[in-house]
């Protein structure tokens, strides 16, 4: 059984990965899959959203919920990014999710049991 993860469609870009995981806290796929294409269309790197005003983030992503704190964290993270930044444990917004998305995503380390259920799902399916 396939499963669906928005980061698998973003593991070229790292940033890009990391977005998804800030936009997925406290929501899921289902509100955050109809905008991310428009979202990285708008803001397609971390230079571009981090010059945003967080009011307009914050309006565009109003369906994923906690909007007001995710716009802020979206450019602090993309801010820290932009100043070279690449460890994911040291990143604004990520948590435990991100990191264990950075780790599938980004590093391709497909050995370990993650502690969200879905990654453990897309994993298992492998």
């Amino acid at each position: 059984m396939a499963i669906s993860i928005i980061q698998e469609e973003y593991k070229n870009d790292p940033w890009k990965v990391l977005v998804c995981c800030i936009l997925l806290n406290q929501t899921n796929n289902k509100q955050v899959r109809p905008l991310i294409e428009s979202f990285f269309l708008k803001w397609p790197n971390s230079f571009e959203l981090m010059k945003e005003d967080a009011e307009v983030i914050s309006d565009f992503i109003k369906a994923t919920g906690f909007q007001n704190v995710k716009a802020k964290r979206l450019k602090s993270f993309s801010l820290e990014w932009s100043d070279g930044l690449r460890d994911p444990k040291l990143f604004t917004g990520v948590g435990k999710y991100g990191k264990e998305a950075w780790r599938i995503f980004v590093q391709n380390d497909l050995d370990f049991i993650p502690s969200d259920k879905k990654l453990k799902m897309y994993l298992d399916a492998l």
